[in-house]
Formats: structure tokens, sequence, C-alpha cells
């Protein structure tokens, strides 16, 4: 289950970027680029912090 989990992670963190860049250079506006930032980087950060977490609990 870790090992598909992390490769979960590298997919939704090439997703992330994908959405950060994108919606970045699509904004019209600050508020609306922190937004595009901010979902970037939980497509990123949300599934490896679960994958680290299974990782840790097989080591239990």
């Amino acid at each position: 289950m870790a090992k598909f989990m992390w490769i979960v992670t590298i997919i939704m963190s090439l997703i992330g970027a994908v959405i950060g860049y994108g919606g970045i250079h699509m904004a019209t506006s600050a508020p609306q680029e922190a937004a595009s930032a901010a979902m970037g980087l939980a497509c990123a950060v949300i599934p490896y912090c679960i994958a680290k977490a299974f990782t840790e609990l097989r080591a239990l």
C-alpha cells in the first residue's frame, strides 16, 4: 500500500505543478495567483503526507 501511495504522490505532484503553473499564468489578479499556487501545493503535499504516514506505520 505504501508503494502505491508513493506512486500516487508522484502523479499528484505532476498534476499540482500543472495546476500551479497554469493557474499563475492565467490569473488576472494576485488573489487568483495565490489561490492557484495553494491548490497546486495542496495537490502535492496532501498525498505526500499520507504516503509518509503509511511508510512510518510500516516501520512500527
